[in-house]
């Protein structure tokens, strides 16, 4: 038995599930954006004033859209943009 091979395929197991978890929550959310017209175009957008005091932006939902869809074009074998991704998640994290 090799119980460091074991723990390296379960602790695998573990954040490709969790990574498909935290995917599939991003598409909810997107759904959800999209849906309920929060989205600048919407019939209900998302305004700073909504969410003052929350460190996040109206811009930085924006940016999780365009996250969440290239995300899933990515995840789909599709052509997602070229964007710098991880400076949209770290500004709506509040990490910049």
């Amino acid at each position: 038995m090799a119980p460091r091979k074991i723990d390296f395929a379960l602790a695998a197991r573990a954040a490709v599930t969790a990574l498909a978890e935290a995917v599939e929550r991003i598409a909810e959310l997107d759904e959800i954006y999209t849906d309920s017209g929060y989205d600048s175009g919407g019939d209900d957008p998302i305004l700073d004033d909504d969410i003052a005091g929350h460190d996040i932006t109206a811009a930085d939902l924006t940016n999780f859209a365009a996250f969440a869809t290239n995300l899933a074009l990515f995840m789909n074998a599709g052509d997602p943009a070229v964007v710098d991704y991880q400076s949209h998640i770290n500004a709506f994290r509040n990490m910049t």
